[in-house]
């Protein structure tokens, strides 16, 4: 039960992600609004980073991972982000977009900064516990 209440959710974002990006570039409507997938990018990510901490946080076994979960988010956000980047270039009119990467890891940033000063205080999702559900 506490695989698919803390754990289930990070993966299946990772997966969503990377079907997302697999799709070609002609499949997205055009949006006039100017760096629109800049902040798209940055929501994103700022939830991949959400489910990532809450997935770090309740893991059982204590580690390096446990013992430094924002440190550990913002480094696993930004290589995914990284890494879809990359490949997208494998994907029919896409692209490897460096600024893409930048607003992917601002999301993930962001996320961190807000879990750090206000969610781990506000909300139990993102306190440590000893639940074992």
């Amino acid at each position: 039960m506490k695989f698919l209440k803390f754990h289930f959710p990070f993966i299946l974002w990772l997966l969503v992600i990377f079907a997302e990006s697999s799709m070609p570039g002609d499949f997205y409507p055009q949006v006039d609004i100017v760096n629109a997938d800049k902040i798209l990018h940055m929501g994103i990510y700022g939830l991949l980073a959400m489910l990532c901490y809450i997935s770090l946080i309740h893991t059982e076994k204590v580690n390096t991972f446990t013992a430094n979960p924002l440190t550990w988010t913002i480094i696993i956000g930004s290589f995914y982000g990284a890494s879809d980047e990359f490949h997208q270039l494998f994907v029919p009119n896409r692209s490897c977009d460096f600024w893409d990467w930048v607003a992917d890891t601002s999301g993930v940033i962001i996320a961190a900064i807000l879990i750090k000063y206000f969610l781990s205080r506000k909300m139990k999702l993102f306190g440590k516990t000893n639940e074992s559900s």
